[in-house]
This record gives structure tokens, C-alpha cells and sequence, in this order.
């Protein structure tokens, strides 16, 4: 077994800031150790946001999320949880000093996520309530009287007492729990139910006056049964429910005058791919025609996510993603056009309001992400944080943007990290690096880990927005079903030949990987050209019609592909790189989570037996416990620098 030396590893936490102190490269420890920034909530009056970050504990190989909370009196960001278990989703109080968060701190063999109380004026968090089943959510009530949260249904007695027996049998599809949504009283603890039912229920929102809830329901939770999502109303005393009828994603927002309900969301539940646009509707209409949804965004050519409400709930903001930045766009809720306003030049999350201050994560190609604060949507910002703030003192690889034209006359854009010691127009060595996802997924101007990790290898790093990525217009990222590997690869290969021409790139020295559906492009590449001296393929799948079954999307890829494998099984394997893997020369290397319910481990095994069987130089390495995206800090680390010494050892 090959694994990184014990050394190394104990000391990746240590030296993260000996080696910004003294300006080094970027290195493995820098992208393990960098932290990340979840669940940022704001205190009513907008003077405080509390927030969790998650950083790698390399010594207990995992990632601990930790509650902070930044203040506007002092602009200072401070760690207010610090305990061997994850702590998460903070709320405040409506007085602001409380923060409840989610926690599985207590005692006993079967711990469960439940809800904590932190007083913000001294003292240690204790437990709020007891809970049967996991706690999944939470949202404090504006008038602070109340907590909503949601938690899964109780098994019954005899199933509990079956599978503490081991009979543990797995019947797919049956659901034996529903996630449903409760109420607390703060001031007796006294626990109400609801919603029931046979559907799942998630993402509480809570209206201004503290009367209703906004919910996401669901039938079954699943990924794959997304476009049955509703958006529903529910009363906070009585439990009626009323579904609004339409697809809604997670991202609900009420205007501040209580008047309005927002979310972004799709309009054909028969698509799975769809332009997503901000609608709105009255939260409580006299009519049923009153109540009938509006499309704000139809007119905008790019997407619209997670809208926030002007002070006055006259106007909904977000971040649209125009081509590689993150532009701040506003759309008035009486209708018109939506406005483009300022540029954030970087790549930035959606934003969370309260009152007229608003907060995101943002980070640039030279700067990791951090906290970003503005006293309103429109405003440029101020970093409230500086947690990563070490790496951007390091020698990073400069970051430009390149743009060229593919076999349909379409422009075509990306990104190139060149590294400190390349000279100007002197061919590099190259590893195209390919994204997943793919729709609406893109390159932007934030920090890119894993780039600058090969960067500092020697390697100079393409990074092509293809057909199907995010910010380039409706058109381009809803592009022909059933082309995989078709428009995306010609994009890719066309950028490719322009940086050769452009004697940037070393066309004799050539390498391909990606994640996920760029694991899926980069084994379809190999089978369409030897031009690589070296391919990684982590999570790709090879065998599309395979695929359909083993996976947990089923819907997705049916609609991709105009039916199920046996209606339309011919476009299934047009696409699938195992029709063509007797093409391949490429050595090879192999990457997959053994617990991957999007690309599952068989994809894997066929395209690694397959190139064993064809003679090809490959490698396999699976990752137990592992799903989609590795979270072991052991297994990251051991991914990187594998691929790393993959690249070293065939791109010469």
C-alpha cells in the first residue's frame, strides 16, 4: 500500500504557518488545511452574523465544523464553539443574545443531532429539549417565542428491536421515515407536531409576523425525485398546510413586509434541465388569481438564484453568474428588467440579509475564500473574516482568462493558471482540468486549490468553461440533449489547439483529469485522441447505460438521453466511453469513493479492467467509506499527491 509518509502528515496543521510566513508555494498542506464558511445567519438588528466554519483536523482525520460569530461593533470574527463534536446551523435569538445550533454532544451509544443553546453573555452550551430521532433544521421565530425544526419520524418498537437483532435487510425504495416540521416553545420547552404524511419536509422559513412557516415538501427526499419539490405554506398554530404548486429550489426568502414569499425555481417538472428564474407570489392572497406566481427573470438570459429582499420589499437582489465573475443583479418585484450593478470580480456565494446588511463568501484567484459584509446588496464590501488569510501571502500562479473559438463559430472561454516560473510565450507542459456537474457549473475568479496545487507541481493548468457551464446565456448552458461527449469535447479540444498555437501550451506534453462529469469527459477523451501522455478519471462513469440503474439519478439522465437505456439504447452507448475504450493508449489512472451514489464504484471497476485487459498502464485506487466528494483528510491528501506523482511520472 502507498501512502503519504506519517511525517508529512502529522505535521500538515503545523506547517501550514511556518510556509506562509516565509512566502513558499502553494503545497498539499495549504489545500487541506484552508477552511470553509457554511450557515451564516444574521441577529435581527443586523448587528451580528453568526456563521460555521469547517476546517480539516488532520489528527483525527476528519473535518470539524465549529460556531463563529462576527461582530459589527469591534469587525472582528471570533470562534464561539470549540468541542470534539460538529456544531452547526446557528440562530439567534430575537434579542439576539442566545444562539441555538445543532449538535450531537450528548451521552450514549446512539448520539442524535439535536438543539443546543449558547448564552452570549457568558456560559457553557447546554441542551435544549430531548429529541427521539435526528434533528435536522432549525429557524428561531422572529418574535422569538418559538423554534421550528424538522425531524425524522420515530421507527417503530418492533423495527428497533429487528435491527438491533442485525435483521437489517434493505428494501429499496421503502421509506420507513418522513421528515417532518415541529415547533418548540422556548419558554416551556413543550414540543408540537406539524406536518405528517408520507412526504418529507425541509428548508423552515419563518414569515415576519412569526404566524407561518415557508417549507420545501417533498414525497420522497430523494436526489432523483427533485422536480416533485412544492412550495407550501404552513401555520405555525394549526399545521394547515397550503402548497403553492410550483417547483421551487432551497432558496425561499419573505420580504420584510411580510407581504411577499420569493424563491428561485424551474416551471416544467418534466425537465431536468432548465434555465432557473426568481418568481414571487403573495404570501397570503384574497384570491386564488391574486395568488398566481410571477416570473421576474424570464426575460434575463442567465440563471437567478437565492434572492434577497431590498429594506423596503420592493426589489429582490442576487448574485448572477456572468461569465467568469459574480455580478450583483436586481430585479423590482412589480416587474422590469432585471439590472446588472457591481461587479464583484471574484466568485461569490449567494447572499444573506438582515435589515440593510447583507453577507456572502468570496474569494478571488489570489485570495482564498473568507466572509464579505456590505451595508447593502448593491455595495462593494468589506472582508468581515481572515481565517484564510496566510495563503494569500504565498507565491501563487497567476490567474488569466483566455478565450477562444470552437467548431460551431461559438466563443468560448476559460480560465489559465501559468505558473510564477513559466516566461511568456514559452509552450508549457499542460493538464487540462475538466469541471463537473456539468450544467450551470463553471470556472469563475475565486480561488481554484486544486490549480494552484498543480501549478506549483511545474504544470501550467487549463481550466475550459465548455458547452453546458454556467454564465455564458441560456443557450449555452442548455445545451443538445443527448451530446455528451460531443459540443463539450470539441470546445475542450479546440481550446486546447489554441493554446498550442498561441505557444502557451507544449502539445508534446499534454495531460487530462476531472471530477464527476469532468471524470466522465476526461475518459471520453481518451478514446477519442492520444494527443495526453497522461489521464486521471475520479468518479467518471464509462458505461452510461450501466449507469442509469446503478446510480441515484435516474429521471436526469433519462430525460438527457430521450428515454430509458432500453428505448433509446443506442444514444446511450454513442456517448458511453466503454464503446470506444479499445481507442485507448493513455495511461491511465483510476479514482472512485467505495460508498459513491452518483458515480458508483462499478464504473470504476469496468473502466479499470477494461484498460487492465487492453494493456494500457492504469491504476485503481478506491476510497473506502468514501462518497461523491472524498472527506477523510487522509484519503484527500493521498488523491492529490497520487495525482500528482501520476502526472510526473508519464508527462515528461
Amino acid at each position: 500500500m502507498r501512502r503519504l509518509s506519517l511525517a508529512l502528515f502529522a505535521a500538515l496543521a503545523g506547517s501550514f504557518a511556518v510556509t506562509a510566513a516565509h512566502a513558499a508555494p502553494f503545497t498539499l498542506e495549504h489545500v487541506l488545511t484552508l477552511r470553509s464558511f457554511q450557515n451564516l445567519t444574521w441577529s435581527a438588528d443586523g448587528s451580528r452574523l453568526a456563521f460555521v466554519v469547517s476546517q480539516p483536523d488532520t489528527a483525527e482525520n476528519t473535518t470539524q465544523q465549529d460556531v463563529w460569530m462576527w461582530d459589527a461593533r469591534t469587525n472582528r470574527a471570533r470562534q464561539l464553539t470549540r468541542f470534539a463534536k460538529n456544531d452547526y446551523a446557528p440562530q439567534f435569538s430575537a434579542g439576539g443574545d442566545t444562539i441555538a445550533f445543532l449538535s450531537a454532544r450528548g451521552g450514549g451509544d446512539d448520539v442524535k443531532p439535536a438543539i443546543w443553546f449558547l448564552p452570549l453573555d457568558g456560559g457553557e452550551p447546554f441542551a435544549f429539549g430531548h429529541y427521539p430521532e435526528s434533528v435536522g433544521e432549525i429557524a428561531w421565530s422572529p418574535d422569538g417565542r418559538s423554534i421550528a425544526f424538522t425531524m425524522l419520524d420515530t421507527l417503530s418498537k418492533q423495527v428497533r428491536e429487528w435491527r438491533k437483532k442485525k435483521w437489517d435487510h434493505v428494501v429499496e425504495d421503502e421509506q420507513l421515515q418522513f421528515n417532518h416540521l415541529w415547533v418548540v416553545d422556548v419558554a416551556t420547552g413543550r414540543q408540537k407536531r406539524l406536518t405528517s404524511g408520507a412526504y418529507h419536509v425541509s428548508n423552515p422559513r419563518w414569515s415576519p409576523d412569526s404566524r407561518s412557516i415557508a417549507v420545501i415538501t417533498n414525497p420522497t427526499g430523494r436526489v432523483d425525485d427533485g422536480n416533485l419539490s412544492d412550495l407550501a405554506i404552513v401555520n405555525a398554530s394549526n399545521g394547515y398546510l397550503r402548497a403553492l404548486g410550483v417547483l421551487a429550489s432551497n432558496h425561499v426568502a419573505w420580504s420584510p413586509d411580510g407581504r411577499w414569499v420569493a424563491w428561485a425555481g424551474t416551471t416544467d417538472r418534466t425537465k431536468y434541465v432548465e434555465k432557473t428564474d426568481l418568481w414571487v407570489a403573495l404570501a397570503a392572497p384574497a384570491t386564488p388569481a391574486a395568488g398566481t406566481p410571477r416570473n421576474l427573470t424570464a426575460q434575463f438570459d442567465e440563471d437567478a438564484y437565492a434572492p434577497v429582499f431590498s429594506a423596503g420589499s420592493d426589489t429582490l437582489f442576487f448574485h448572477a453568474a456572468i461569465r467568469t465573475s459574480s455580478v450583483v443583479a436586481a430585479v423590482p418585484v412589480a416587474g422590469g428588467a432585471v439590472a446588472l450593478g457591481t461587479d464583484r470580480r471574484a466568485e461569490a456565494t449567494p447572499m444573506v440579509a438582515a435589515r440593510s446588511r447583507v453577507a456572502w463568501v468570496q474569494s478571488t484567484s489570489e485570495a482564498p475564500p473568507e466572509i464579505w459584509i456590505a451595508d447593502h446588496p448593491g455595495l462593494g464590501g468589506r472582508a468581515g473574516t481572515s481565517l484564510n488569510a496566510a495563503v494569500s501571502k504565498l507565491t501563487l500562479a497567476p490567474t488569466r482568462v483566455v478565450r477562444w473559438t470552437s467548431t460551431d463559430g461559438v466563443e468560448v472561454e476559460g480560465l489559465l493558471v501559468r505558473p510564477v516560473t513559466a516566461w511568456e510565450h514559452v509552450p508549457m507542459k499542460t493538464l487540462v482540468l475538466l469541471h463537473g456537474g456539468p450544467y450551470t457549473t463553471r470556472y469563475g475568479l475565486g480561488f481554484q486549490p486544486y490549480a494552484q496545487y498543480f501549478a506549483a507541481r511545474g504544470y501550467q493548468v487549463f481550466l475550459p468553461n465548455f458547452r453546458s457551464s454556467g454564465g455564458y446565456g441560456t443557450a449555452f448552458m442548455v445545451r443538445e440533449r443527448a451530446d455528451w461527449g460531443g459540443q463539450d469535447w470539441r470546445d475542450v479540444s479546440t481550446g486546447l489547439d489554441s493554446l498550442v498555437k498561441w505557444k502557451l501550451a507544449d502539445g508534446e506534453r499534454l495531460a487530462s483529469m476531472g471530477h464527476s462529469y469532468g471524470g466522465y469527459l476526461t475518459a471520453w477523451a481518451i478514446t477519442q485522441t492520444q494527443r495526453f501522455d497522461a489521464a486521471i478519471v475520479s468518479a467518471g462513469a464509462t458505461d452510461l447505460a450501466a449507469l442509469w440503474g446503478q446510480s441515484d439519478t435516474h429521471r436526469y439522465r433519462a430525460y438527457e438521453f430521450g428515454g430509458e437505456p432500453w428505448k433509446t439504447f443506442d444514444e446511450w452507448r454513442a456517448s458511453s466511453p466503454l464503446a470506444y475504450v479499445q481507442n485507448v493508449k493513455t495511461p491511465t489512472l483510476v479514482l472512485n469513493g467505495e460508498a459513491d451514489p452518483r458515480i458508483p464504484y462499478p464504473q470504476a471497476q469496468v473502466t479499470y479492467q477494461s484498460l487492465k485487459a487492453l494493456g494500457v498502464p492504469t491504476e485503481f485506487v478506491h476510497y473506502p467509506r468514501e462518497p461523491h466528494g472524498l472527506r477523510e483528510p487522509r484519503h484527500r491528501a493521498d488523491w492529490l499527491d497520487r495525482m500528482g506523482d501520476w502526472l510526473d511520472r508519464w508527462v515528461k
